[in-house]
């Protein structure tokens, strides 16, 4: 296999800086020393990155405004559900409720260990509701991930009675139209207890 040995660099004085005769790289019809060209390239990557923040700040601030399209009202404000974490937050014990462990209650990621029982994506009417919650871990045994990808079922909780007295003081606020996906194991504790 061949090499090519053609330099890909010339010598000669640099546009950007005072740097005379040393090893440069032809920029359009400039020559630009390699020091000046390597700053360029970062600080198009930098530029590149700034952009990127402000749009996802954007981004943020837009999910948090409830907008009406076409007379259409959006769904509840993403503020509302950020308001219910910091409720839950001060509830956090700092121990899991199914496996036992440490959770993240006095960190930024709070969020990552609280639960719901009834998941908020199917469940919009009970979403923030103050019983709708379980604090799981999410780093040590991965209970929230395993629970909400149904590899732990709820009757496999250590956890079960708790959400079962949860359960039955959430379920007169769920939405008619909701109550097609409650879990059918809910339903026949619910019954058992009323």
């Amino acid at each position: 296999m061949a090499y090519s040995t053609i330099n890909t660099t010339k010598w000669g004085n640099c546009t950007q800086c005072p740097s005379t005769n040393v090893a440069c790289v032809k920029v359009k019809k400039d020559l630009v020393c390699t020091q000046c060209n390597d700053r360029n390239k970062a600080l198009v990557q930098i530029k590149k990155q700034k952009d990127r923040n402000a749009l996802r700040s954007d981004l943020a601030h837009v999910r948090k405004l409830a907008v009406e399209v076409d007379g259409v009202k959006a769904p509840k404000e993403y503020g509302e559900l950020d308001r219910w974490f910091k409720e839950r937050q001060k509830e956090m014990t700092g121990k899991f409720m199914n496996c036992g462990g440490k959770t993240e209650a006095h960190t930024k990621l709070y969020k990552c260990s609280i639960g719901h029982i009834l998941p908020k994506a199917y469940f919009k009417s009970v979403a923030t509701h103050s019983e709708n919650w379980l604090e799981l871990c999410f780093y040590g045994n991965s209970c929230h991930t395993n629970y909400d990808n149904k590899m732990i079922d709820l009757i496999d909780l250590n956890c079960f009675d708790t959400v079962i007295q949860k359960f039955t003081k959430i379920y007169p606020h769920i939405a008619k139209d909701e109550l097609r996906r409650v879990p059918p194991i809910l339903i026949e504790y619910l019954k058992t207890e009323i």
